[in-house]
């Protein structure tokens, strides 16, 4: 099920965004303190300073929060056929 569409959004007032790119911000991380972000279709469109985001569908204040993104660990397991006693009495 698909979450309902919001348009565009804004999160306001972060305290510390981290980017992931350090050309945006300092350090390996890309970090941004301060700022405004807006999100329209699923994408970022705005990082700016705080307070100079244009008006937008819906809006977040993160209140100093540190905003990071996302992370989805897609991996698989096989499922496992068999006990693990072994390696229960190992430990």
């Amino acid at each position: 099920m698909k979450p309902p569409a919001i348009g565009s959004l804004l999160v306001r007032r972060i305290g510390l965004l981290v980017t992931n790119r350090p050309e945006l911000g300092s350090g390996t991380l890309g970090l941004l303190r301060d700022v405004d972000l807006v999100i329209d279709k699923g994408e970022v469109v705005f990082i700016g300073a705080g307070g100079t985001a244009s008006a937008t569908d819906a809006m977040l204040d993160a209140d100093g929060r540190c905003v990071i993104p996302g992370f989805v660990d897609s991996h698989t397991h096989l499922v496992f056929a068999g006990d693990r006693v072994e390696e229960f009495t190992a430990r």
